[in-house]
C-alpha cells in the first residue's frame, strides 16, 4: 500500500473516535466520517507500520443511518466528531464502544445497556470557551481543527445553548471595537485568549468571561455596560488573567468585574452556585438522567453511610443526601469546596460533610479510623483514580461501589483492578452526554 493510492473497500467497524475502519490486504485503514458498511473509493493519505490513514472521496453504497450534518462547518471543524450518524448510529456506536472497552481492557463481561440517548440532541452545552484569533485584521472566535491551532470561524455552533451563541459574537465586535487584540502564540503578542460563557439552563443566568494575557482590557467598563444592556440574563462578568504561554486555557487570578462572580442552576430539585473553576456536568437534562441511574444502581438504604469521591460542587453528594443516612464528599479544588458547603446550606441539606483533600488521602485517613462505609460513589477525572485511592477503597471495602466516568478507557482499567480483588461488575448503562461526539458517560455498579 502506498500513499495517493486509490483503494475501493467497506467500512467493518469504529474506532473509539467514531473513524470508520476498513481492511485492505490485511492493514486496518481508518477513514473519518465513513459508517459501518459502507462502501467507498478511498485515497490513502498517510501510510504507518500498523495502520493507515484514508480520506473518503466517494460512497458507492451508503448506510441508511447516514445523515446530512446539520452544522456546514462539521466537517472542518474538530468540535463535533458523529453528525453524519443518525440517532440509532450513534446509540449503537457507543454502547459497542463501551461493552468493547471493557471487555479489551477491563476483562470484564457486564451486560451492557443500551446507550440512553438525548430526545433533542442539539444545543445542550451550558459551557462554551472559544478561543479568539485574528484573520485579516480582525478578530474571529470558533473552535479549532481536528489536530491544528487553526480556527474555523464560527458564529453559531448547533450543541452549545443558543445565548451562548448571541452573546460570543457581540461580544468579539465589542472588543473589536474597542481596539483589543487577540493572543499570538508565536509572538506573544495582543490580550484576548478565550471567550468562556456558562449558563443556567433552569435559571437563564449567564456568566461571561475574558481569558486575557494582559491584566488590563482596554474600556472595561464600556464593554461590561454594552454588554448587559443586550444581555440581561449576565448576572456575572469575570476576567481571567493567564499570562502562560502553554495550552493551559484558565490562569489563577479571577477578577470579577461585575456581579457575585457566579450562577446558580437547578438539578434533581437542588439549585447549585456555579464559580469559573468549579466543575459542574455540561448537559443540564442528561445529568439528571445519569444521576437518577447511578442513584438506582446503588440502591441505597437510609441507614446507609456513603463516601461520593471527587465530588466537585456537591451535585451528587446532595442529591444522594435525601436516600441515606451520611455523605462524605472529597474533592481538591478548593473553590468547588467552598460552592459545595455553600450549595449544601443553601438546600438546607444537613446531613453532607465535605472535605477539602485529594481523594487519595482522604481514603487513607477514613481507612486509618475504621469507619464503615456502605457504598462509594466514584466521578474521577478523566485520568481516572489514582492508585492510592484505589487501594484504599479495597480496604475500605464498601458492599457496593457506583463507578461513574467520562473515559470508559480508564474506568475499564481501574475496574480490572477492583475486579483482581474480589469486587464483580453487576450492572452498566452509558448515557449520552455529549450527542454528535464519541464521547460519552458511562455507569458501572460493582459488588464484593
Amino acid at each position: 500500500m502506498q500513499k495517493n493510492e486509490y483503494i475501493e473497500a467497506k467500512c467493518i467497524d469504529y474506532t473509539h473516535d467514531g473513524m470508520g475502519i476498513v481492511r485492505y490486504e490485511g492493514m486496518p485503514i481508518f477513514v473519518k466520517n465513513m459508517l459501518v458498511d459502507e462502501i467507498g473509493k478511498i485515497k490513502i493519505i498517510k501510510v504507518l507500520k500498523k495502520y493507515a490513514i484514508g480520506r473518503l472521496i466517494e460512497l458507492s453504497d451508503s448506510s441508511p443511518l447516514r445523515q446530512e450534518a446539520r452544522c456546514p462547518i462539521f466537517k472542518q471543524c474538530g468540535g463535533c466528531h458523529l453528525q453524519h450518524l443518525n440517532q440509532l448510529a450513534q446509540q449503537q456506536l457507543k454502547t459497542k464502544r463501551v461493552a468493547d472497552t471493557l471487555l479489551k481492557i477491563g476483562h470484564c463481561q457486564v451486560p451492557v445497556e443500551p446507550c440512553l440517548m438525548m430526545e433533542n440532541p442539539w444545543f445542550y452545552r451550558n459551557k462554551v470557551q472559544v478561543p479568539v484569533g485574528m484573520h485579516q485584521n480582525h478578530l474571529v472566535t470558533g473552535f479549532y481543527k481536528q489536530h491544528s491551532n487553526d480556527i474555523v470561524a464560527m458564529d453559531q455552533c448547533y450543541i452549545q445553548n443558543e445565548l451562548s451563541n448571541q452573546i460570543i459574537p457581540f461580544t468579539r465586535q465589542l472588543l473589536e471595537e474597542v481596539g483589543e487584540k487577540a493572543y499570538d502564540k508565536v509572538t506573544h503578542q495582543g490580550n484576548i485568549k478565550h471567550i468562556l460563557v456558562k449558563y443556567g439552563y433552569h435559571t437563564n443566568q449567564a456568566m461571561l468571561v475574558f481569558i486575557t494575557y494582559q491584566r488590563s482590557i482596554r474600556q472595561k467598563d464600556y464593554l461590561i455596560q454594552a454588554l448587559k444592556k443586550q444581555f440581561p440574563q449576565l448576572k456575572t462578568i469575570i476576567q481571567n488573567y493567564n499570562p502562560r504561554h502553554d495550552n493551559v486555557i484558565l490562569g489563577d487570578d479571577v477578577m470579577i468585574l461585575d456581579g457575585d462572580g457566579y450562577i446558580e442552576d437547578q438539578l434533581l430539585g437542588n439549585t447549585y452556585r456555579i464559580s469559573l473553576k468549579s466543575f459542574y456536568q455540561i448537559n443540564p437534562l442528561q445529568v439528571e438522567v445519569l444521576y437518577q441511574k447511578a442513584i438506582e444502581y446503588a440502591n441505597l438504604q437510609p441507614t446507609d453511610e456513603v463516601i461520593d469521591a471527587y465530588c466537585g460542587i456537591g451535585t451528587i453528594s446532595l442529591s444522594l443526601a435525601q436516600y441515606v443516612h451520611k455523605v462524605y464528599g472529597v474533592e481538591i479544588v478548593e473553590q468547588a469546596i467552598i460552592d459545595a458547603k455553600e450549595n449544601a446550606k443553601r438546600n438546607h441539606i444537613d446531613n453532607v460533610e465535605f472535605y477539602c483533600q485529594d481523594a487519595g488521602e482522604f481514603m487513607v485517613d477514613f481507612a486509618t479510623k475504621h469507619k464503615h462505609i456502605d457504598a462509594v460513589i466514584v466521578d474521577p477525572p478523566r485520568k481516572g483514580c489514582s492508585q492510592l485511592f484505589l487501594n484504599q477503597l479495597l480496604l475500605l471495602s464498601p458492599d457496593k461501589i457506583v463507578y461513574i466516568s467520562c473515559d470508559v478507557a480508564t474506568q475499564a482499567r481501574d475496574i480490572d483492578i477492583l475486579q483482581q480483588h474480589g469486587y464483580h461488575a453487576v450492572k452498566c448503562q452509558p448515557v449520552d452526554m455529549f450527542p454528535q461526539s464519541f464521547h460519552i458517560e458511562n455507569i458501572v455498579l460493582l459488588t464484593k
